[in-house]
């Protein structure tokens, strides 16, 4: 396995310029790169299969931000008319927008990393970790469950398609597509690349929930956070009937929200709406979705959990009965065996089964300083990785003693290593060519 440790230390680069007086013929001993900057593309699209019904998102729009790399611009617009160029697609952690990585200095880390030719020029698209803001995101899971949405089917499937087909250029051909991510985004990434087998040839990521029940001797995974979230949530509670009734949302408990958000994916009460969808002319002839609710069915378990012991059905008070959720864990912050055992299920361990990650290219990085736990849940996938004959490589980082790696301080530095590990792959496949 290779490894590297790298010490990120933020620090100010000062440059001495010698002037050398009475002499007009001065040569800049400063090596300068010409930067070709690209474009972002914003745009919203409905994706109505995958996030119908999905928690506050009525009318099932998902932001894109995808950067353009100059290359794909037409030659009268100072471009190369590149067709087919590679598709990077980086999922941000819990609670983040579509921005994430442009407010980490993506755009400008790729104009310069293009320009230098350190990697060849490809379109980097990113989303949000919830279109909504509902909870901050699920995990980017979900597949019968209408309140998280159909994540299972949109991340490495239909949004990767969408995006090829409406931009025209991206490329189709799996050997030229990537995905990344940071936290619950690193799990994403790993999630959808098991789901879709070969939709992706590589992959990056950055500390996250990839051991949910963590590594034996090492520590615990999220059962550790489990206390901690009892903890935040108004200083705990006496017993399942005051957890149920009290247990809260707001902005100030970022755990509970992660949880909340997982639990909408992993361990929904129920899922009891049935609908059908047709295709339906407007009267002004335009195409629409006809969605028909079949209000019979409105509170009639199609699934549903029996054990009410972590029921929250407070949370959300509409009449929408299939949105309430069960959490992982019960008053007092310990594992609830029967939802914990639906948690698992979703685990990545568990997910794979055979060969679902063989010719793809790994990396992955990981800080003993971050925060929830992530290192120990990290480490653990990687030594899974390694036990079923893959060999990713491993870069471990830290932060200074006044700046901690602790959450995403150091993204920027590390996205430059995402950026030219993916290049690498993309040209081994042939990219540039």
């Amino acid at each position: 396995m290779a490894r590297k440790t790298i010490l990120i230390i933020l620090s100010t680069v000062i440059l001495v310029l010698a002037l050398v007086g009475g002499c007009s013929d001065r040569e800049s001993l400063i090596t300068t790169t010409d930067i070709t900057t690209g474009g972002m593309s914003p745009k919203n699209h409905v994706f109505v299969d995958e996030l119908l019904l999905q928690l506050r998102n009525q009318f099932q729009l998902i932001q894109i931000m995808l950067y353009m790399p100059r290359a794909s611009f037409p030659v009268h617009y100072g471009g190369s008319g590149a067709r087919e160029l590679p598709l990077l697609l980086l999922l941000p952690p819990h609670g983040q927008d579509a921005s994430f990585y442009l407010e980490h200095g993506l755009k400008d880390l790729a104009d310069q990393m293009i320009s230098s030719g350190e990697i060849v020029p490809m379109y980097i698209a990113t989303i949000p970790s919830d279109p909504t803001e509902a909870f901050g995101g699920y995990m980017y899971a979900g597949s019968k469950v209408f309140a998280a949405g159909n994540n299972d089917a949109l991340i490495g499937n239909t949004l990767m398609d969408y995006i090829s087909k409406t931009w025209e250029y991206p490329s189709e051909n799996p050997d030229f597509r990537g995905i990344g991510g940071v936290g619950t985004g690193a799990y994403g990434a790993f999630r959808a690349s098991l789901v879709h087998p070969g939709a992706f040839s590589s992959i990056t990521v950055v500390d996250g929930p990839l051991d949910f029940d963590g590594s034996a001797g090492r520590g615990n995974g999220l059962i550790g956070l489990m206390a901690q979230i009892v903890a935040e949530e108004q200083g705990g509670f006496v017993d399942n009937e005051d957890f149920r009734n009290r247990f809260d949302s707001l902005a100030a408990y970022p755990l509970s929200r992660m949880f909340i958000g997982a639990s909408m994916a992993f361990s929904p009460h129920d899922t009891a709406l049935d609908y059908e969808t047709e295709p339906h002319t407007s009267p002004g002839g335009f195409s629409e979705l006809l969605i028909t609710i079949d209000e019979n069915t409105r509170g009639t378990a199609g699934y549903a959990i029996l054990d009410s012991t972590t029921l929250i059905s407070r949370i959300i008070t509409e009449d929408v009965r299939n949105f309430d959720f069960h959490l992982p864990f019960d008053y007092a912050g310990q594992p609830h065996p029967p939802i914990w055992n639906l948690w698992l299920e979703n685990n990545l361990e568990n997910m794979m089964t055979g060969n679902e990650l063989d010719g793809v290219d790994i990396w992955i990085a990981t800080s003993p300083e971050v925060h929830y736990g992530y290192h120990d849940q990290t480490m653990s996938w990687i030594s899974t990785l390694e036990g079923s004959g893959y060999s990713p490589t491993v870069v471990e980082y830290t932060g200074t003693d006044e700046n901690p790696a602790t959450t995403h301080q150091y993204i920027f530095e590390l996205m430059r290593d995402m950026l030219k590990f993916h290049s690498d792959n993309f040209e081994a496949n042939g990219a540039g060519n």
